[in-house]
């Protein structure tokens, strides 16, 4: 009997062991925390990307949600002492528009059509230009890679990067570069051990978002080698022992700006038209023609989409809107135009004396040009992080993000694109991300950190950040197709454009 006791007592025993085995909670999570690494200041340097700009403009209730920010954030979660992460904010609504000088971001003005654009409100200012040293986030919006080390101005976006950012007039001694802000932070004792570094898109980006225009060509590739591998030997040289961790450059064809207008689509254009239109480099009558469907066929820019309703009318529309952008008058540009043999009598868009605006899209060899470029800048990017010289870490947004334009992308069961507006990644300039999109994108930085330096930095939980899409209609084309203004996105045309003033 006692045997049997024993052996009852065993079995059991056993038993309970295999149920325990089998349940279907999840094993122990790693600890969150830094690991063997210890960060006590993160500094973040790029463009407007990482300055947390979003539909055409900079201000603070969107600054918040930069990923940078998100980043601290989940720093601090995981155990980093951080202090303050500081940014250079813009009271909302944010940025002037240079032409208008009210406040440039977009907004959804109406669900119906859907209308989008400015509403026309005076701009807002920044808030904390009082800071006595550098500020961590230190994107520029629409510096290209030669404005990490310039200190002349020339690259440096007026007036946001010299008088917001890098603070020029109100405090000279904290460095006119963004190189030497991060070693002024070194010198103050305020040493970097986290950098985030990514530049370059905007070596390619305003060339495609001006339809190849202004500028005309991207950087070359041996320029941006060059520059790309003294910013990393600066960085390293200063900062021997921080963690940098850099982001390539996505396809910048692949994004809502490029993907959304088809003209040709809408239900006022009849059938058997097709699109005339200047390729790249064209500045007068064109004989080119589209009809949009065809292989490599043209990309529309959304800057676009406030002419697409104008085609087939007599309208000099979007020239009267190109010499306001360019300072002059319609009266000053029309002679011009007519010596090229543009003729507003024309029905726009659907005649060679009248065709649509090389401005407003990118042709098969202007798209040929932007890729090259990408790939071109992202093996230099792979090759000087890798250097043993520089140590530094890649992020591939590249991959990512062709991913996502691909299969999508889901989050805690909530499906994201890069489908415009409501895909939910990118916000209303087509462009920028929205909340949401920085927060994919800081979680991309995170895993790469977390991976490589054996940390359990937690992720950005997506989900509780704001949510931009809205139960907008399509259109015949399957897309949302908003209503804008004519003169859209002057603040985007002239943020590719640094120029000294």
């Amino acid at each position: 009997m006692k045997q049997f006791i024993v052996l009852f007592i065993t079995l059991a025993a056993l038993i309970a062991a295999l149920l325990i085995g089998c349940t279907d909670s999840a094993p122990t999570a790693p600890a969150i925390g830094l690991g063997n690494s210890t960060i006590t200041k993160y500094v973040a340097i790029g463009n407007s990307l990482t300055a947390g700009y979003q539909s055409a403009g900079l201000y603070e209730s969107a600054q918040i949600y930069s990923y940078p920010n998100l980043i601290a954030q989940q720093l601090r979660k995981a155990g980093a002492n951080i202090g303050s992460f500081e940014q250079p904010i813009f009271s909302d609504p944010g940025t002037p528009d240079p032409i208008t000088g009210k406040a440039s971001r977009y907004e959804i003005i109406s669900l119906v059509g859907p209308v989008i654009g400015p509403k026309g409100l005076t701009a807002g200012s920044p808030t904390n230009s009082t800071l006595s040293r550098p500020y961590d986030n230190l994107g520029i919006p629409g510096i290209p890679l030669a404005g990490f080390m310039d200190s002349t101005g020339t690259y440096q976006s007026p007036p946001l990067g010299r008088d917001v950012i890098l603070r020029w007039t109100t405090n000279a001694l904290l460095g006119k570069s963004v190189f030497k802000q991060v070693a002024t932070l070194n010198a103050m004792g305020q040493t970097p051990d986290l950098v985030t570094f990514w530049l370059g898109a905007n070596d390619v980006l305003g060339f495609a978002v001006s339809g190849g225009t202004s500028p005309n060509a991207p950087t070359d590739v041996a320029t941006f080698s060059s520059l790309y591998g003294k910013a990393l030997d600066a960085l390293r040289t200063t900062l021997p022992n921080a963690k940098i961790v850099v982001g390539n450059i996505p396809d910048v064809t692949s994004i809502p700006f490029f993907t959304t207008v088809n003209p040709l689509a809408a239900p006022q254009i009849p059938a058997p038209y097709y699109l005339r239109y200047q390729k790249h480099g064209t500045l007068g009558m064109s004989f080119d023609s589209t009809k949009l469907t065809e292989a490599n066929a043209p990309l529309i820019t959304l800057k676009g989409q406030a002419y697409a309703a104008l085609l087939g009318q007599a309208t000099g529309q979007f020239w009267r809107d190109a010499a306001a952008l360019k300072g002059t008058t319609i009266a000053a540009l029309y002679p011009t135009l007519a010596g090229a043999g543009i003729d507003t009598t024309k029905p726009f868009g659907f005649h060679p004396q009248n065709p649509w605006p090389d401005a407003l899209i990118l042709d098969a060899d202007e798209i040929a040009t932007a890729t090259s470029a990408v790939n071109n800048f992202n093996s230099v990017i792979a090759t000087a992080a890798a250097a043993l010289t520089h140590n530094a870490l890649v992020v591939d947004f590249n991959s990512f993000f062709n991913n996502v334009k691909a299969h999508g992308l889901n989050i805690a069961g909530e499906r994201y694109t890069a489908d415009y507006i409501s895909g939910d990644i990118f916000s209303l300039d087509g462009v920028h991300p929205s909340d949401r999109g920085y927060g994919i994108v800081a979680n991309e930085y995170i895993k790469v950190i977390n991976a490589y330096y054996g940390m359990n930095i937690p992720l950005v939980d997506v989900s509780t950040l704001p949510k931009l899409s809205a139960p907008l209609s399509k259109g015949k084309n399957g897309k949302i197709d908003p209503l804008l203004p004519f003169g859209a996105f002057n603040s985007l045309d002239l943020l590719f454009r640094p120029s000294v003033q």
